[in-house]
């Protein structure tokens, strides 16, 4: 299936096209840095008077960012959830921010040493976009760091087998760069504070070299070609070409405005490294599944109309044939029972779609279905209940533990703080620590296992 968007989101820079097959038919770019999800939700709007997202769709995302890392993790030989396992505390331990990680892993072999590239950024952003998306009637299906797009691109360009290569990349406020194996397996990734320009050219040169040098040591060998890519690529060749330890080529595909947006949905949803999860990209938006009902119930009334007016003919016309206008009145009102039936049907699916669906902020199912990756290892919910209040939407989650009382603490501590964090901002009436201490009091500090749990609260 044929996506129907490209976004770039990259160090700032917006775009966003509208496909027709694999052709590019309306395409715009903020005037205007983006660097964060209030200027993103600003720019989607100024991208509506320009694209035509007014009947939505699907949408693939290329995205980078300073808070969006890649590491590459040598790894020996493990089994799958062991791998999970091991990723996972790496991510915790590591991580260079508050909250819970949003990562994805992509696995690589490179001269017989294996391990992963470890994408990372913070989960509330992909939240935040998925939400962002939703409230323009798109669907995310693919959301992916611009290494993976260059992954895929490398093994169209002319390269010496079996030889490594680097990729310069340009952008308006940053420079990125990768050493990758021929095959578009990228080794490891570099980025620069700073953009290419003619101010900046020396300092480019320094870094080109430093990296070329470094990977040389790291991979145990030479690299001797290199590509710039980006809109400003012909130029910055033509300055860096004679003065870099490796031949310098400009390519000119990736010189294209769009070409980040043309090259992301080309890419298949099963990417290791797609952050938008399976479920996610399987199914239709509350919004979009709400529209179309609206619209199937604003159909049927105007066909309800419609056959009103046919009545109304059909009396003035059978006027002096009673028998059979009051034959076809019976047949045209029968009709429109049928049909006021199918609307009232369709008022309840609609209800019972209000129930199931979410919204922006509050509704249960956007949250039911991240509750598995918010809840902290160590702790085993055994009931998740939300109920509609007069005020909103309230929570009751209830679970077990098999650490201490001492342990358990800053893993309940964790997992309230998420529940009140961006995107789900829980107002906690009954805190874990309420039962916690009752357990204390009840002597079981020093107990392991069946420690008990309990958290309340509300969506605001």
């Amino acid at each position: 299936m044929s996506i129907d968007y490209g976004i770039e989101w990259a160090y700032g820079e917006f775009r966003i096209a509208k496909f027709k097959g694999d052709q590019i038919v309306q395409s715009w770019k903020s005037p205007t840095p983006v660097n964060d999800l209030a200027s993103l939700s600003e720019a989607m709007h100024q991208a509506t008077h320009h694209v035509d997202v007014s009947r939505g769709g699907s949408v693939a995302i290329a995205y980078e960012d300073d808070l969006h890392t890649h590491e590459f993790i040598e790894i020996p030989p493990l089994s799958r959830r062991d791998l999970n396992k091991y990723l996972q505390r790496h991510v915790e331990t590591n991580k260079g921010f508050d909250g819970a990680a949003a990562w994805r892993a992509h696995p690589v072999d490179r001269a017989g040493v294996s391990g992963v590239l470890l994408h990372l950024m913070p989960k509330y952003v992909l939240d935040a976009v998925m939400r962002i998306c939703e409230e323009f009637y798109l669907l995310p299906k693919l959301m992916v760091p611009l290494t993976e797009v260059m992954s895929e691109f490398v093994p169209s360009l002319e390269v010496e087998t079996e030889n490594a290569l680097l990729l310069v990349a340009l952008f308006d406020d940053r420079t990125q760069m990768l050493v990758s194996s021929d095959d578009g397996e990228i080794l490891f990734v570099r980025e620069l504070s700073y953009p290419w320009e003619p101010s900046s050219n020396e300092r480019l040169i320094v870094d080109i070299n430093r990296t070329i040098g470094y990977a040389k040591q790291r991979i145990g060998g030479a690299i001797t070609q290199a590509w710039v890519i980006g809109e400003n690529a012909e130029f910055a060749n033509a300055s860096l070409n004679e003065r870099v330890d490796a031949t310098m080529t400009f390519e000119p595909r990736a010189a294209d405005p769009d070409f980040w947006l043309q090259q992301v949905v080309a890419l298949p949803q099963g990417l290791a490294s797609n952050f938008i999860p399976l479920l996610a990209r399987s199914s239709i938006t509350g919004k979009t599944f709400m529209r179309a009902g609206i619209m199937m119930a604003a159909v049927f009334a105007l066909a309800a109309i419609t056959i009103s007016i046919l009545v109304e003919g059909t009396i003035l016309a059978n006027r002096f044939d009673t028998l059979s206008a009051q034959q076809q009145i019976s047949e045209k009102n029968d009709e429109l029972l049928r049909l006021n039936n199918e609307v009232e049907l369709m008022n309840l699916e609609k209800s019972k779609l209000d129930i199931l669906s979410v919204d922006a902020f509050n509704l249960p199912a956007l949250f039911l279905s991240h509750l598995g990756d918010l809840l902290p290892a160590g702790l085993v919910l055994t009931n998740a209940e939300i109920v509609r209040g007069r005020d909103g939407w309230n929570l009751t989650l209830r679970g077990m533990s098999d650490r201490s009382l001492g342990d358990v603490a800053p893993l309940l501590a964790d997992f309230q703080k998420q529940l009140a964090q961006d995107p789900w901002n829980t107002a906690v009436t009954v805190s874990w620590e309420d039962a916690w201490m009752k357990q204390l009091e009840q002597g079981f500090a020093t107990q392991t296992g069946n420690i008990g749990f309990e958290i309340r609260g509300q969506f605001r």
